[in-house]
């Protein structure tokens, strides 16, 4: 009944894709690329809950919020480092699953829902490594839609390694992105 019960949520959560144009018009748990983090949290909460993924400056920062989620466990916005408007460039939510069958089954559920939001546009899937891990251990299981290369709309399953897990990189889960090609860039140029 759990497991119904995530799925129906996850698809009425599409429901604001099937009219968008650009990525801009999608909504995960309300927030939108374009919006500004202010609309959801402080400034004090932005600087206070950014991620611990990297050291020093960057171009980019993340951050996070957990409060008042309809669906997912956590949020975190993509926001750009000398921004002082806190533009979100890039949504990824994620529910918390450890165990990776149990998130590929829901990812596969997903990524048929997603296949109707967006008939025009095929479903590109696959195995890498994530970036962040420079091991090479930790995992990404993903179903992508491009809209316009490099931005696209993705589901993923996570699987970290435990060295990531246990510095506090990362937590094993299932996760829909919403990417700009300027945070893809920078991702690919290795976060600096």
């Amino acid at each position: 009944m759990k497991r119904l019960l995530i799925i129906l949520i996850l698809l009425f959560s599409f429901q604001s894709w099937t009219k968008a144009d650009d990525i801009r018009d999608f909504k995960i748990e309300g927030v939108s690329i374009g919006d500004s983090a202010l609309e959801f949290m402080s400034i004090d909460e932005i600087m206070n809950n950014t991620m611990p993924y990297f050291n020093g400056d960057r171009k980019y920062f993340i951050t996070s919020f957990f409060k008042n989620l309809d669906t997912y466990d956590q949020v975190e916005l993509y926001i750009k480092s000398d921004d002082d408007k806190f533009i979100i460039q890039t949504i990824l939510a994620g529910i918390f699953i450890d165990d990776l069958n149990e998130c590929l089954n829901k990812k596969k559920e997903v990524a048929k829902s997603l296949d109707k939001v967006f008939p025009n546009i095929k479903r590109e899937s696959g195995t890498k490594k994530h970036e962040a891990d420079i091991t090479g251990k930790s995992l990404q299981y993903v179903d992508q839609y491009v809209l316009n290369f490099p931005t696209h709309i993705r589901v993923e399953c996570t699987k970290f390694s435990n060295e990531m897990k246990s510095k506090g990189m990362g937590n094993n889960s299932l996760n829909v992105v919403a990417m700009t090609a300027n945070i893809y860039e920078w991702i690919i140029g290795g976060y600096s």
